[in-house]
């Protein structure tokens, strides 16, 4: 398994295992669909939060949700096999760079890849204070008590918002 650090020089898909916290209002980002364009995306990815822990970036195009390809799953197919654990789930995601990159090498993106990056949204302890190497606090974790997510404002596209409100469907008709 990869320490997600970047240290190839080729681009790599990742797989954010995206934990929620006590503390903070659902996982912190939007799932975002475009009409004419085939697949879903990562909206707006709020700061401080378990999603933007995990590595998960605006743009990002998820290849897989908890093991399964979505690719011919619609927006609320995909919504639905995130919210099928309770607490967490794993997102295989490309940003546009290793999207590129697997298609001109004609690789087809799944998480067995060897050079798949495994990234996970750090624990926290009773403090509340997260330790970016999943270790309980000592004080030098990241306090994120303060945080809180904002909600996007909706859109032409089907969002998903797990911010505030988790797993609730904004769609603007």
């Amino acid at each position: 398994m990869s320490n997600g650090s970047l240290s190839s020089s080729k681009p790599a898909a990742r797989l954010c295992h995206i934990i929620q916290w006590k503390h903070f209002d659902g996982y912190g980002f939007n799932l975002h669909a475009e009409k004419g364009k085939p697949g879903q995306y990562i909206g707006k990815v709020d700061a401080g939060s378990p999603a933007e822990a995990a590595g998960l970036k605006q743009g990002d195009r998820i290849i897989e949700v908890n093991g399964v390809n979505i690719a011919n799953e619609n927006h609320k197919q995909v919504v639905q096999r995130i919210k099928l654990l309770p607490d967490e789930t794993k997102l295989l995601v490309v940003d546009s760079e290793a999207d590129k990159y697997y298609k001109a090498q004609n690789i087809i993106i799944k998480s067995s890849l060897p050079d798949v990056l495994h990234l996970k949204t750090p624990m926290t302890d009773v403090n509340d204070e997260v330790d970016m190497n999943g270790e309980k606090g000592d004080g030098n974790g990241v306090d994120t008590q303060s945080h809180q997510s904002e909600r996007s404002a909706a859109s032409p596209e089907p969002e998903v918002n797990y911010g505030n409100i988790p797993f609730v469907e904004i769609i603007q008709q």
